[in-house]
């Protein structure tokens, strides 16, 4: 059968053209969860890295390869030292080695104290002996640095001594008394000039294997009761299992982002068996997720933090960012307004926000925020309506008179927003820009913050406390969760059992909308018990590239007409094999000659 289905393909180049709806191309990696991983993804570890620390991980906080969104290695005060290595193999007294990176700390958490980063070289031989002397340091960061500034190091090159098997490339943090956070990203180690990289994962994108989560899928993150599994699969041997021992379980992969107009399409199966099925009110399916897009040109935030340990008690004090607000970047679909305190490590502080303000130019009067002097209701996690709460300890609070000169509204009942603990906290709200800026336009933002007279509870050292305005591209659709089983992409306990059943999230990009799409597959155990596997999931976009590109390397070559060979079905399948979606250009649920005659004429090469 696959010899005359080749056949009949290779005869199809002289048939007539049919017309056509959509190209596709793949964005989830790993779908059949064939590629299975020993140990876990933990997602804070930077895989091909070794670390020595408590405090030394991969982080989102901030990037700078690849373009757009990403990791880097971030370290900060614990540890005396925290550093991450990779040992490469060299020929000692022949090799030449040079190591390089870029360090990074930001405004709101800048190194300071006696704290220092930097890279490190030395050399070892096969028993790990250290050999031809000391390591090597080149220390670029510390409290006199400049913030949210990539700043090179390098060392090198250096002759690998006599006796040398590896040389070592560190990222080291050393401080006894410091603060703040600093970030590494694109290290890396070459040979005798050789400008190729030898060090893996030295952009730190790839999580590692770690002991945070005991299972895992490569590609994927996760989170909850779930592992690869055996027991059933619908592509390959394995397929994903989901149980209910946590409130949420799941895996979930970052994909590409996506603009306005641009069609996603995820899909995928679920078993749900009669002998473990789901019980009462637990739900299982896909789910689409959005965050910012990393890709644009917006500025950096813009920030105020002048309330620290030097700062009056007892007294409200109005902060604000610039005295007639901060210009309006062309591409910000959204800003978010951000109070927050940043405390010292070695204390537990305490400070009061109150009525918030954040207006445009355009009509400086008008507040934008909602709930601003956090009267109202106790809605949020922590019972500050319409904000977002973050840190050990931001929630509404009574314990301080709330500020009596109604400057934005009315402070009914005295509360305020209170931000305490030793560690980031505080809350935020975002707000829609106009999609046409009148010249020049600004977006002014103040608050009013306070301490008591209580030394334990008061800022100290480092600590500090202020506002801050995020710039965010576009706007966020949201969150296209799990709800119930009329949903394509949702099943609950009534759902039939012992058969694959598909699932499917059909989205186009409102106008004004740019994000970074997540895709997840979930259970919500709810009060239920049970299991779900799942299988073939896809995620392609439908409207971005022309032609049929299985792989999502943005081309159509000989390995998208293999796969479309694997995929042809002829006319009135009614049914799709695992990652095929991509080769169904007229949407009607088989490949057949109307697909090819889209696909072949977009072949781009080998």
């Amino acid at each position: 059968m696959k010899a005359q289905k080749t056949l009949v393909l290779a005869m199809l180049a002289s048939l007539i053209s049919f017309g056509a709806a959509n190209a596709a191309q793949n964005i989830l990696l790993n779908g059949s969860i064939e590629d299975s991983d020993a140990n876990a993804l933990d997602p804070f570890v930077p895989g091909g890295w070794e670390l020595s620390g408590n405090v030394i991980e991969r982080s989102s906080e901030a990037n700078l390869v690849p373009v757009g969104a990403g990791h880097a290695l971030k370290a900060f005060q614990s540890n005396p030292t925290e550093l991450a290595f990779q040992d490469i193999p060299v020929a000692g007294g022949s090799d030449s080695v040079t190591v390089s990176a870029q360090l990074y700390t930001r405004t709101g958490d800048k190194v300071g104290g006696n704290a220092i980063a930097g890279i490190a070289l030395g050399f070892f031989d096969n028993g790990g002996n250290q050999v031809g002397g000391a390591t090597q340091f080149n220390f670029v960061m510390d409290a006199s640095s400049p913030a949210d500034t990539w700043i090179p190091a390098s060392i090198g090159p250096v002759a690998a001594p006599a006796g040398a098997t590896k040389a070592r490339m560190t990222c080291v943090w050393i401080a006894s008394s410091g603060s703040g956070a600093a970030f590494w990203d694109d290290a890396r180690l070459t040979l005798n000039g050789d400008p190729t990289n030898l060090l893996a994962n030295g952009d730190f994108e790839l999580a590692g294997p770690g002991e945070a989560s005991p299972n895992a899928v490569a590609e994927w993150g996760g989170f909850g009761d779930q592992r690869p599994s055996e027991d059933h699969s619908l592509h390959g041997d394995v397929s994903l299992k989901i149980g209910t021992d946590s409130a949420f379980s799941g895996l979930f992969q970052n994909m590409t982002e996506v603009f306005e107009g641009e069609r996603v399409l995820l899909k995928g199966r679920v078993l749900h068996t009669s002998t473990n099925g789901l019980t009462n009110n637990a739900l299982a399916g896909l789910k689409l997720e959005f965050s910012p897009p990393g890709g644009s040109s917006l500025p950096p935030p813009s920030e105020n933090f002048p309330f620290g340990a030097d700062s009056t008690s007892n007294a409200w004090v109005m902060i604000d960012i610039g005295t007639i607000g901060v210009e309006v970047p062309d591409d910000a679909g959204l800003a978010r307004i951000t109070m927050i305190m940043f405390p010292d490590a070695s204390t537990n502080s305490v400070v009061y926000f109150d009525q918030a303000f954040a207006a445009l130019s355009r009509a400086p009067s008008t507040n934008l925020l909602t709930n601003s002097s956090f009267e109202n209701g106790f809605g949020g996690p922590n019972g500050i309506d319409d904000w977002q709460e973050f840190g050990p300890e931001a929630q509404l609070s009574f314990e301080v008179g709330g500020l009596e000169n109604n400057l934005v509204d009315e402070d009914v009942f005295g509360a305020s927003a209170k931000m305490a603990g030793s560690d980031f906290t505080g809350i935020s709200q975002e707000i829609s820009l106009p999609s046409t800026l009148l010249p020049n336009e600004t977006l002014y933002v103040r608050a009013f913050v306070r301490q008591q007279d209580v030394e334990a509870q008061q800022l100290h050292g480092t600590a500090k406390a202020g506002v801050k305005i995020e710039w965010i591209a576009g706007t966020l659709p949201g969150v296209i969760d799990i709800g119930s089983s009329a949903d394509d992409h949702t099943i609950d306990s009534t759902s039939p059992t012992d058969v694959w059943i598909p699932l499917e999230i059909d989205f186009t990009m409102p106008a004004g909308n740019a994000a970074l799409t997540r895709a997840v597959c979930i259970v919500s155990a709810g009060t239920g018990t049970g299991e779900v596997f799942f299988d073939n999931l896809e995620a392609v976009i439908t409207n971005r590239f022309d032609g049929a590109d299985a792989d999502g390397d943005d081309d159509e070559d000989l390995f998208n007409f293999g796969e479309f060979q694997r995929c042809f079905t002829g006319s009135g399948a009614g049914d799709l094999d695992w990652n095929c979606t991509v080769f169904d250009n007229d949407e009607d649920i088989d490949i057949d000659l109307v697909d090819f005659n889209y696909f072949h004429p977009r072949i781009t090469g080998p």
